[in-house]
């Protein structure tokens, strides 16, 4: 077992604890038949993403603007061309467990031949309009709406790939100029942004920048992903955004990366990587990845995804449960939702400098404004042959820190998924993959 000093300097504030236990999906999915509320009030979930709800094609009723305006040739001021009855529901069902909606404006992924909704719409600034109309009905009541205050207002996901948009770089950044300025003039208090990008290293996140940076178009945030094996390549992306966005003048503004999850590759090893997502070792690479994310810029992150349709797939937090008689299905949770109930142990809190000279231990720290509370998310996490064939070696876990002593530690690894341990003499043992909370008194 290696032996390794966790270092934790309370006396240097880094700022409040980013919202980066967010994810894609609401806590009611499968047509309302799956509910993990109570989880994700436990877990704190910040933000839940509204893309690829109810896949595919948003079940013809969900979110998409094409099944909220389903009629592209009517009135777009008529309350009666509109369809949100179950979209409604959805959004409802995120505010009731205190989490808020991440709303994509435009089309879920298309992965059949024949593309239905990825196509540039037939007139901009009419899509725009619709848009605002949208954020008019769960803002400001129109249309018997809501007055939800939803912030984030994000236009289109992943234009640089096929699957998604079939039109030009020039149409979709046409397409965001359209719609972030009817949108930033008609509710000038909510964040627009964009464009979701699949790689932080195609050209158009350049083209995009520059073009809204030339024409002062709004931008309140730059959104992207990154499917990686490690958080080092998390971190690498994070940091080519923050310098993008400083180059172009948008140092001030937002990074969101709200699709992560971990991928060995694209082909034949996908499967691999989906195996792995129901492990404890996903739970390990979770918990670095935040903290990978929070050192690095990030200011909202959304795991992809926790919907039960992507079950054996992507969702490494939630599975089906046993059927429960009359009330039907239940959820169960996986490793990985412990690693987002841990981050949510952050909140309130305040981040201050953690370091360690081990490569596989990966740690958040926070502690309260009076000083009196401290908590850290620390993972043990490495990808020394792909999907946790080889997991890391165990590691006994010394904490340097002045004038506080640990008094008790949540850990989820393979011997169990939130276990309360003891903590002796300031130090934890990790065996192999680990994420852990551990909890500080003030001496």
């Amino acid at each position: 077992m290696e032996s390794t000093v966790l270092h934790i300097d309370t006396a240097k504030d880094l700022g409040p604890v980013r919202r980066l236990n967010s994810v894609g999906g609401g806590p009611v999915t499968y047509s309302f038949s799956y509910d993990a509320s109570a989880y994700f009030k436990e877990a704190k979930i910040p933000f839940s993403r509204t893309h690829d709800i109810e896949y595919p094609f948003g079940s013809g009723e969900y979110v998409d603007v094409h099944n909220l305006f389903p009629d592209f040739d009517k009135d777009e001021n008529d309350p009666k061309n509109y369809n949100f009855i179950l979209t409604d529901e959805y959004l409802k069902r995120i505010e009731a467990v205190g989490t808020k909606p991440f709303f994509r404006l435009g089309s879920s992924i298309e992965h059949l031949p024949i593309k239905r909704f990825i196509v540039p719409p037939k007139d901009f600034k009419k899509w725009g309009r619709i848009c605002s109309k949208i954020i008019a009905h769960y803002n400001e009541g129109w249309a018997d709406g809501f007055y939800m205050g939803i912030e984030y207002w994000e236009i289109w996901n992943e234009p640089d790939i096929p699957n998604c948009w079939t039109g030009t770089d020039e149409q979709i950044i046409a397409l965001y100029e359209a719609a972030a300025t009817v949108i930033k003039a008609e509710h000038p208090s909510v964040k627009v942004g964009g464009l979701a990008f699949s790689s932080t290293k195609c050209a158009l996140v350049d083209s995009f920048l520059n073009h809204c940076k030339t024409n002062n178009v709004p931008l309140d945030f730059l959104s992207w992903h990154a499917y990686v094996r490690t958080p080092e390549e998390a971190a690498e992306n994070a940091k080519r955004v923050r310098e993008k966005m400083a180059e172009y003048g948008f140092q001030d503004k937002e990074s969101v990366y709200d699709e992560w999850n971990y991928a060995m590759g694209w082909g034949p090893e996908l499967e691999k990587s989906f195996d792995f997502h129901y492990t404890v070792g996903e739970a390990a690479f979770m918990g670095a990845m935040m903290s990978t994310a929070s050192a690095n810029g990030v200011d909202i992150a959304c795991y992809y995804d926790v919907q039960q349709v992507m079950e054996r797939v992507w969702n490494g937090v939630f599975a089906p449960g046993p059927r429960d008689g009359q009330a039907g299905k239940t959820v169960k949770t996986l490793p990985g939702y412990y690693a987002l109930k841990y981050w949510g142990a952050l909140y309130g809190k305040n981040v201050v400098p953690a370091a360690c000279d081990n490569p596989t231990v990966y740690s958040t720290a926070a502690v309260s404004e009076d000083k009196k509370e401290l908590y850290l998310l620390v993972s043990n996490f490495e990808d020394k042959a792909g999907c946790g064939l080889i997991p890391p070696n165990s590691v006994s876990l010394k904490f340097d820190v002045n004038g506080y002593c640990a008094k008790e530690a949540f850990v989820t690894d393979s011997y169990g998924n939130d276990a309360r341990v003891s903590v002796a003499n300031n130090e934890l043992y990790m065996r192999g993959y680990t994420v852990a909370l551990v909890v500080f008194a003030k001496n």
